[in-house]
């Protein structure tokens, strides 16, 4: 299954949220992710080594695959003004098998004000 595709304008030096439900193929059925773990990283190029922070993800749901995504105010702080690319990923803890859930790009806009 393709993965949900979410492009995202912050700011740097704020608190970002959002909560989610994450669906089945056919866009009306709830995903439930109960056995499930969820990672994500926020990257400047796909290619780099290594990550620039790591999306906080908080399982609000197991049933409805209703999940939180954070970056903190310290987080977004130190990250510089540009873009970044980031996903999630479910793996199934029973099979190993991994999933890409949602990708995309976080355009991080300067701060001014500190």
């Amino acid at each position: 299954m393709a993965a949900t595709k979410w492009n995202i304008d912050i700011n740097a030096g704020e608190d970002w949220k959002a909560i989610i439900n994450l669906m089945m193929p056919d866009g009306v059925t709830n995903r439930g992710i109960a056995g499930h773990t969820l990672e994500s990283q926020l990257k400047r190029h796909t290619k780099s080594a290594a990550a620039k922070t790591s999306l906080v993800l908080t399982v609000l749901d197991e049933a409805t695959g209703n999940i939180q995504l954070e970056l903190t105010p310290a987080q977004t702080s130190l990250l510089k003004s540009g873009k970044y690319v980031y996903d999630v990923e479910l793996t199934e803890t029973a099979t190993g098998k991994i999933e890409r859930v949602i990708e995309g790009v976080f355009t991080i806009r300067p701060e001014v004000t500190t």
